[in-house]
């Protein structure tokens, strides 16, 4: 159990929105409107630049003249997605955060219904989440389909018996979590990883911590081209490097595998890619990488490749997959 994060509170306590961005003005703006509209006064919206231009600056600053509940902090370097998610969490002044999207949108009684499932013990409370496209249009059927793609369909409103289990689901969205802020200072995340929530959930989970899920659609996921997992791919080879060793019990186990197995196939691509042969043939031994995929033409070039000399093996994988890559376009 992590020590001293999860002491009684039975009052109205402050709740930091933090928003990390960089670039994306427009989307920020829905994003900060968004955290403005709550219903729960008791917050403060602290948005953390990784290094944006001038004019974002500029709004930035004349939002904190007009709101005295935005605070505005400038990195002075680019920190990455989770470095700047830590620098959010070390500043904020809220007992509790929740971190958006520039790109996301919270729904007005995000924060009251949160952090009225969270007190006074609990560590996460998370709920469903719409998803909206570019233009910041709800799509019902996609929204329904993550939702039980994701497992939170089978889940009741309360707290979860095993939220290990639904860690490892990758059920738990960021952008519709509300987590004690102490608990993300004491574990951090992950700065070698653009997606570094599920790590730090499952870390939480077996920690004890208490976790909550709300079935209410209680905020707006913007999927789009120019998301930051979207643009910079998910770094797969870096997530099974602290994932892989984690031991689970039995029960939890297949959920292991089933996560792990859609990660390590474009893990051991990534590597090659990148030249890591030595590092691709260790992702190709483990347990986890799929029985299946070996038989199949993709399995076959990754193994072949890899376990060709240093100096040929990455080459011949890079033109097979431009090759592929112009073929699909």
């Amino acid at each position: 159990m992590i020590r001293g994060i999860f002491a009684d509170n039975l009052h109205t306590p402050l709740v930091t929105i933090a928003i990390p961005t960089y670039e994306r003005l427009n989307y920020l703006k829905e994003a900060v409107a968004s955290a403005l509209s709550q219903s729960y006064a008791n917050i403060e919206v602290l948005i953390g630049d990784d290094g944006s231009n001038d004019l974002l600056c500029a709004w930035c600053r004349e939002q904190m003249r007009e709101h005295p509940q935005i605070r505005y902090q400038r990195n002075i370097r680019n920190l990455g997605l989770a470095g700047n998610w830590n620098a959010l969490a070390d500043t904020a002044k809220g007992e509790f955060i929740v971190i958006i999207g520039d790109d996301d949108r919270l729904l007005p009684e995000f924060v009251s219904k949160t952090i009225a499932a969270l007190l006074p013990d609990g560590a996460v409370a998370f709920s469903n989440h719409f998803i909206i496209d570019h233009e910041g249009t709800r799509l019902n059927e996609e929204s329904h389909r993550f939702s039980k793609e994701y497992g939170r369909d089978d889940l009741r409103s309360g707290q979860l018996m095993d939220a290990e289990m639904c860690a490892w689901r990758n059920a738990i969205p960021m952008s519709a979590s509300l987590i004690r802020t102490a608990a993300v200072r004491q574990l951090r995340f992950k700065e070698d990883l653009n997606n570094p929530e599920i790590e730090l959930f499952i870390r939480l989970a077996r920690s004890g911590g208490k976790f909550f899920f709300l079935t209410d659609y209680l905020a707006e996921y913007r999927v789009h081209s120019q998301s930051a997992t979207a643009s910079l791919g998910l770094t797969s080879d870096h997530l099974l490097k602290y994932l892989i060793g984690i031991p689970v019990r039995p029960e939890v186990e297949t959920l292991k595998i089933q996560f792990l197995e859609k990660q390590i196939v474009n893990a051991v691509s990534r590597l090659l890619l990148a030249g890591k042969s030595a590092n691709a043939r260790k992702l190709l031994a483990s347990e986890y990488y799929p029985n299946a995929e070996r038989r199949r033409l993709r399995g076959v070039v990754q193994s072949v490749c890899a376990y060709l000399p240093r100096w040929l093996g990455p080459f011949a994988y890079k033109a097979i997959w431009r090759l592929k890559t112009a073929c699909l376009v």
